[in-house]
C-alpha cells in the first residue's frame, strides 16, 4: 500500500498544484525524509555492531520523527506510512555509508531551506529550524570526523598490505585504540616522519601489547622501588 501523495514524497518537493494543502505537504514531507534516514542509520549500525556514529545519529532521527509527528497531530495531519524499513539497502563499506550518510545530511540541510520558503506555521517553523540545525551543526560533523578517520584507517590498512575491509575488523579495546591513533598519524602530513619505520609498520596488536608489557614492568619496579625506601 503506498501514500496517496508517494509521488510528492518522493520527489521532496512541494507541488503547489495538488490538491493537499502546502503546509501539510511539507510536515509529511519532512517526516518522509527522517524515516529515510532513521532506516539507513538503525542499518548501517546493525551491520557494523553499533559502530558510531550510526547508532547514536539513528537515536536522533527518532527524536526528529517524533517532533514532526506531534505537528501532525496538532495540526490534523494524516502521517505518512514509512516505506524505508524493507527498502533500505546500504553500501558495501563503512568509508561508502559514512559518505552516503554526509550526502544525506546535506540534503536534508536543503531541504529544510526549500520547506522554510513555504511554511508560515509559527510552530512549523521553529521545529524545522531546529531539525535542520541539528543535521548541520551536530549529524554532519559527526559524519565528516567518522569519513576522515575511516580514510586515514583503509590507507593505513593499505600501507601495510592489509584490504582495506579489515580496517573494521576488532582487535580489542587497546588494539583498536593504537590502530585509530596510528591510522590518525598515517594520516597527518610529516607525524609520522618522526616515527622510525618499525613503529610505522608495526601490527597494532603488538603495539599493544609492547605497551602493555611496559607499564607492568614499570609498575613492578615502582612497587619495588617503595619496598626498598619503606625497609
Amino acid at each position: 500500500m503506498q501514500n496517496y501523495d508517494e509521488a510528492i514524497l518522493r520527489s521532496r518537493r512541494v507541488d503547489p498544484a495538488a490538491p493537499f494543502p502546502v503546509l501539510h505537504q511539507a510536515v509529511r514531507i519532512a517526516l518522509y525524509d527522517e524515516y529515510a534516514a532513521r532506516s539507513f542509520y538503525q542499518r548501517v549500525a546493525e551491520a557494523y555492531g553499533g559502530r558510531q556514529p550510526f547508532a547514536r545519529i539513528a537515536r536522533s532521527e527518532a527524536q526528529h520523527i517524533a517532533a514532526l509527528s506531534a505537528i501532525c497531530d496538532r495540526l490534523g495531519i494524516s502521517r505518512p506510512l514509512d516505506p524505508f524499513p524493507e527498502e533500505t539497502v546500504i553500501e558495501s563499506g563503512w568509508l561508502a555509508n559514512c559518505n552516503r550518510a554526509i550526502a544525506g545530511e546535506v540534503a536534508n540541510v536543503r531541504l529544510y531551506a526549500g520547506l522554510l520558503e513555504v511554511v508560515r506555521d509559527a510552530g512549523v517553523i521553529r521545529v524545522f529550524r531546529n531539525l535542520q540545525a541539528a543535521s548541520y551543526e551536530n549529524h554532519l560533523p559527526a559524519f565528516q570526523q567518522a569519513a576522515r578517520l575511516a580514510a586515514d584507517q583503509e590507507r593505513y590498512h593499505q600501507q601495510q598490505g592489509v584490504p582495506a575491509q579489515q580496517a573494521y575488523v576488532r582487535h580489542g579495546p587497546v588494539s583498536d585504540l593504537f590502530e585509530q591513533v596510528l591510522a590518525r598519524a598515517s594520516g597527518s602530513s610529516g607525524l609520522l616522519g618522526v616515527v622510525s619505520p618499525v613503529l610505522r609498520n608495526a601490527h597494532p596488536a603488538l603495539l599493544a601489547g609492547l605497551v602493555i608489557g611496559g607499564g607492568g614492568t614499570w609498575l613492578v619496579r615502582e612497587k619495588l622501588k617503595r619496598k626498598s625506601q619503606e625497609k
